[in-house]
């Protein structure tokens, strides 16, 4: 993920908030534990791996009750990314039909691989798989596990839109912003079906809200931190997006300030070059949708970005399920708003 100039704002949290079960929590952690504990890292360059985490998300989908379910290839050109041969990988998709607004689309996707191993925990070449690379525990089994949540609290009760739940393929490195990356290959798949009427949310390292060193945050991330409105306490998420969807990004954020406990902090990005993003939105803002990273600012919060120990101990799943709960209402009020799109 790469970000870059901005305007921010930010709103105080809710006065209300509805109950959050402790149960949502103990179903957040059990996922993050499964992918990052169970499973650990996920990527082409460990494709049993890989396969599993994907096998498992279908499996999990389908035990909703959804009852459009699918696996999307994406193709991978082997000697373009250090791969032993060509390769497909997964996206893995369960679909709500909208009953009244049907052909409006509510996308709700985040990555489910991690990162394999480089020289630097912010490089993006060459990979080095015969090293230990993450276990992706907040980068992105929590991204994951808030898709998953949510997708449980919707199904078996359509909404007015569509609502799309997706677990994307190769974000990370070395595939990040190329042809291989998954959620560039579903966006552009709505593209061509003639879906024109998209929003998208990705959930990306979501679970960290207990203070922790952040050395990271230094040089260049800490004037970028300043830049952002970011500070370095952790009681706020971050909706961060790109100039053309500030006001998908705006709204949103007043609707989850009204259920939250923490702040929101919103960021519009000018796309002025290719890596001003925070991760799958990118996809979808080269495809002329609207989209934003909900994000609780992964090297600017938590040095175990991209680093072996971001396991699923570190992370803090009372402050995170409290968040999805937010996330959940806030859907249900834009998946029912009667103003089109």
């Amino acid at each position: 993920m790469a970000v870059l100039f901005t305007a921010c704002a930010h709103l105080p949290p809710g006065r209300e908030m509805a109950a959050c079960p402790a149960s949502m929590a103990h179903r957040l952690q059990a996922d993050v534990q499964h992918l990052a504990g169970g499973i650990g890292e996920r990527n082409l360059y460990h494709p049993d791996k890989l396969e599993a985490a994907a096998a498992w998300i279908e499996t999990e989908f389908k035990r909703m009750g959804f009852n459009i379910v699918r696996r999307l290839p994406v193709k991978v050109q082997g000697k373009d990314y250090a791969l032993s041969a060509d390769a497909t990988a997964f996206n893995i998709e369960a679909v709500l039909p909208g009953t009244t607004l049907g052909d409006e689309n509510l996308v709700i996707g985040a990555h489910y691989d991690s990162k394999v191993a480089m020289p630097k925990w912010n490089a993006h070449w060459p990979p080095t798989p015969e090293s230990p690379g993450t276990p992706g525990a907040n980068d992105n089994a929590s991204g994951v596990a808030a898709v998953l949540e949510l997708a449980r609290q919707f199904a078996g009760h359509p909404q007015a839109r569509t609502l799309r739940f997706v677990a994307f393929v190769n974000e990370e490195p070395p595939f990040y912003q190329t042809d291989a990356m998954g959620s560039l290959a579903y966006a552009r798949g709505l593209r061509k079906q003639g879906l024109s009427k998209v929003r998208m949310i990705t959930p990306e390292t979501l679970g960290c809200y207990s203070s922790r060193p952040h050395s990271k945050r230094k040089g260049a991330a800490k004037l970028l931190a300043a830049i952002l409105d970011l500070p370095d306490r952790p009681d706020y998420v971050s909706f961060s997006g790109n100039l053309g969807s500030r006001h998908w990004v705006a709204d949103c954020a007043r609707r989850f300030a009204s259920h939250s406990a923490l702040e929101v902090r919103t960021v519009a990005l000018p796309a002025v070059v290719k890596k001003v993003a925070w991760s799958d939105d990118w996809s979808f803002w080269q495809c002329g949708y609207p989209a934003f990273a909900v994000t609780d600012t992964a090297y600017l919060r938590s040095d175990q970005y991209h680093e072996v120990d971001d396991t699923p101990d570190k992370l803090d799943y009372q402050p995170m399920a409290q968040v999805v709960r937010a996330l959940a209402l806030m859907l249900k009020e834009r998946a029912n708003n009667p103003k089109p799109w």
